[in-house]
């Protein structure tokens, strides 16, 4: 899956955030609910597909980086700590520092990059508040989750499932 963007359409994500969480702060109680409650039904629906990407490169970057430090199964435990808060941008940072000496922008290029960003806001806003975007934000935040996805898995020479 590679990461498109229509020419003629490119999306305020920062505007967008910001509208998305004002709206969902002045929601009752009521509304708020009956959103949730949809998404617990929803296992395949955007929101919870966009977690689970964003998630799943945070994931593997932080057992990316514990492999480098560890060195030895035996010490993942010890490490763990140091990566346990460290959020996905600065774990795939910090991995693409020591194995190839190069930045998140360089690697996947700005708009992966940048998208990869505003996918993980989303995730935080999907996760915290459970709710929805319109159906036209998910395709390309997860295009972009699964672009970082593939490319760390090159760079370690591992192969996705089929379905990625």
């Amino acid at each position: 899956m590679a990461v498109q963007e229509k020419s003629s359409e490119v999306k305020d994500y920062k505007r967008h955030l910001r509208e998305l969480r004002k709206s969902y702060i002045e929601a009752t109680p009521k509304q708020r609910l009956h959103i949730a409650c949809q998404r617990i039904g929803q296992t395949e629906s955007g929101p919870n597909m966009l977690v689970s990407f964003v998630s799943a490169v945070e994931g593997f970057a932080r057992s990316l980086v514990m492999h480098q430090d560890a060195k030895v199964k035996a010490n993942l435990s010890v490490v763990y700590p140091k990566y346990r808060n460290m959020g996905p941008m600065e774990l795939v940072e910090l991995y693409l520092q020591n194995k190839i000496a190069v930045n998140g922008i360089y690697f996947f290029g700005e708009k992966v990059w940048e998208k990869f960003k505003y996918a993980i806001d989303y995730r935080n806003l999907l996760a915290h508040e459970c709710t929805y975007l319109g159906q036209d934000m998910y395709p390309d935040l997860i295009d972009a989750c699964n672009e970082i996805l593939r490319k760390l898995a090159e760079l370690e020479k591992l192969q996705l499932r089929p379905h990625m």
